[in-house]
């Protein structure tokens, strides 16, 4: 400190001290001084820690802050270790005699505070001392601080005011403050001093606390001590930490004014999406933090801001993405981002869930609320799945893209098919333009034995029990029964015999029994199959109003085909016989030149007859005989002695015509 400070010291040092100080000449100070930027202040603040017990034999040690103000006055503050237990002057004025005494402890610490006005230099002490322990325990730290304010410097321990004095300035001038540990009246530099921390060095200006940016280091003596020896006793930076600092005993001893601090702390902000920071800033400056809650990137992708990672004191690490940090050691700050996509979810119809940003490998419940919407009382539209081909109306994705998720829906129709007897299959919600087919179960109802209920159509004409519609439109259809009767159908042929048919058709339907029921009603018979035929009936129509026989008169005849010659006399001739089925016989006549053949369809034979190396065509349609005439070698014989005799005869009388002439 300067040479007026050193003085002060000495001052106090005279009061502080009893025996053992006729050869005491040395003041050793190793502490900081703070940089011309802090002049022309109006006071100065200090942490230190108390330490102790000190190991003192001579002199006493001092930690404390003071400053030279703008007029020459002067004014510091902080504790004191004596070597010597007893009783000390304090609340000492200018104006006066001391006001009291404090009793003190040898090497037990003691705050002071101590001034001189303008233009003294006198050994005098004024200012105060604190009671014994006054300073807390081992270890402990206290605020030390004197401040302009209201015409008078304030001197303040820990916020609390412990005196006050009118120096006549107002700031400190040219002047900056200084923070020292000293060793003070003694006769050696070999007494250990334990180092002791202080920490936020700080001016005030115009009424604002404003950390010290700069701190230079002083290693050297007080005014007026010899300088013989050397000062052993060093100052050293606390890193990582700026502005705090130690004094004492085993410490550096760098030259003066080595800068133990400079500007500030570097504050380093790393983020891949917004501000991006490496800049140097004033020790325990407040800086805004400050990252956007969303970066958007294009195609639905977006980075969301989830929190800073910080690293050093002061730093935060938590998720408000603006916040404020007070730099009180270097700091790195990194922005977390995490990745996020845009899950569109839509539907043109029912209401769709579950867009919305989702972050990266996570799961978005997507879901409809409906999964059919009525158009009419038989058309709606009908949820066919999402495009990522799922068709559960709930699905569950995991997000590691943007999606774009759409509801497919399709046209249905109702088709409804009812039927008073029975169950009709395959009624439902049918796809637009897609096939729907419709199977009555039961077909018959019995109502007793004679009569039932038949299925005869379903009410839009379709007579199958099964039909298929296609769902171009709703649809609703019954099936309707009709009362049938047991009826004996007997199929007859012309001549009145019955004959027994494979099959028969009736009103479309085929029937493979003759015993049946049919329905009530006018109806047409179709063909009856006979012998391989087709045979229609000769009266199709019928009324069927109970249960009974039917007769139904079929084209069916007994041929019988005559073989004569032409004088009509019987020939047994041999027959080969083609009907219309295809079949083929072949027949004896026999002697009476006659065969029958009974139940022919229509009628229908054709083929020869033979006799004797003589063949003669066969046709009958429609007819119950058939006459066949044909010469015989005996009438060609008889035919051709006749003629012979003739032709005798005509030439016999020729001649003789001619002997008369």
């Amino acid at each position: 400190m300067r040479g007026y400070e050193a003085v002060l010291i000495i001052s106090i040092i005279s009061f502080l001290v009893f025996a053992n100080s006729a050869s005491a000449q040395y003041w050793f100070q190793s502490g900081v001084r703070a940089s011309q930027n802090y002049s022309h202040n109006q006071g100065a603040s200090i942490n230190i820690e108390t330490v102790y017990p000190q190991n003192l034999q001579y002199g006493s040690f001092g930690f404390w802050a003071g400053e030279l103000l703008s007029n020459g006055a002067f004014i510091q503050v902080g504790y004191e270790i004596s070597n010597q237990t007893g009783y000390y002057p304090t609340n000492c004025t200018v104006s006066g005699p001391c006001a009291g005494k404090v009793f003190i402890k040898k090497g037990h610490p003691s705050w002071f505070w101590e001034y001189f006005p303008a233009g003294t230099d006198s050994a005098q002490f004024y200012g105060s001392i604190g009671p014994n322990d006054s300073v807390g325990q081992s270890g402990s730290f206290n605020t030390y601080a004197f401040r302009y304010s209201g015409g008078a410097w304030n001197i303040y321990i820990n916020g609390k005011e412990v005196g006050s004095v009118n120096l006549s300035a107002s700031n400190s001038g040219n002047n900056a403050p200084t923070v020292f540990g000293e060793y003070a009246n003694t006769n050696n530099n070999s007494t250990y001093m334990e180092p002791v921390i202080f920490s936020n060095l700080t001016v005030y200006k115009n009424g604002i606390p404003e950390l010290v940016s700069h701190g230079y280091s002083y290693v050297g003596y007080g005014t007026g001590s010899l300088q013989n020896l050397r000062n052993t006793y060093g100052v050293k930076e606390i890193s990582p930490y700026i502005n705090r600092f130690e004094v004492g005993s085993g410490l550096p001893t760098p030259p003066n004014f080595t800068t133990l601090w400079s500007y500030g702390y570097f504050l380093k902000i790393n983020s891949n999406y917004g501000n991006k920071e490496n800049n140097e800033f004033t020790p325990y400056s407040q800086i805004n933090l400050t990252e956007p809650e969303y970066v958007y990137l294009g195609n639905n992708t977006r980075e969301r801001f989830i929190g800073w990672k910080g690293q050093g004191l002061g730093s935060y690490t938590g998720s408000l993405n603006s916040t404020r940090i007070t730099l009180s050691s270097n700091i790195t700050e990194t922005a977390l981002w995490k990745t996020q996509y845009y899950v569109n979810v839509s539907s043109e119809y029912a209401v769709a869930t579950g867009s919305g940003w989702y972050a990266n490998d996570t799961t978005a419940e997507i879901s409809l609320n409906a999964t059919n919407v009525s158009i009419t009382d038989g058309s709606r539209y009908h949820f066919e799945g999402f495009n990522n081909s799922i068709d559960f109306p709930s699905i569950n994705i995991t997000v590691s893209k943007p999606e774009y998720i759409s509801a497919i829906w399709g046209k249905q129709y109702l088709i409804n098919a009812s039927a008073q007897f029975g169950n009709v299959t395959g009624s439902g919600w049918y796809a637009a333009n897609s096939t729907a087919t419709l199977t009555l179960s039961n077909i018959v109802h019995q109502i007793n034995q004679s009569a039932e209920m038949i299925f005869n159509s379903w009410s839009d004409g379709y007579t199958n029990s099964t039909i298929t519609i296609r769902a171009n439109s709703s649809a609703n259809i019954r099936a309707i029964f009709k009362k049938a009767f047991r009826v004996n159908v007997r199929p007859l042929s012309e001549t009145g015999e019955t004959i027994n048919i494979k099959y028969f058709y009736y009103r479309g339907k085929r029937y493979n029994t003759t015993t049946l029921f049919l329905p009530s009603g006018t109806g047409s018979f179709g063909y009856f199959y006979f012998n391989g035929v087709n045979v229609t009936p000769v009266n199709p129509n019928v009324n069927i109003s109970g249960p009974g026989n039917i007769n139904v008169t079929l084209p069916v005849y007994n041929v019988t085909i005559y073989t004569r010659n032409i004088f009509g006399a019987p020939i047994s001739g041999t027959l080969l016989l083609s009907f219309q089925n295809g079949t083929k016989i072949s027949k004896y006549t026999g002697p009476n030149g006659t065969v029958a053949i009974p139940n022919v369809p229509y009628g229908n034979v054709s083929g020869t007859v033979s006799y004797s190396g003589f063949t003669a065509s066969v046709k009958s349609e429609y007819s119950s005989d058939v006459q066949i005439s044909m010469l015989t070698p005996g009438i060609i014989i008889g035919i051709a002695v006749l003629t012979i005799a003739i032709a005798s005869f005509w030439f016999y009388m020729q001649f003789k015509h001619k002997k008369k002439r």
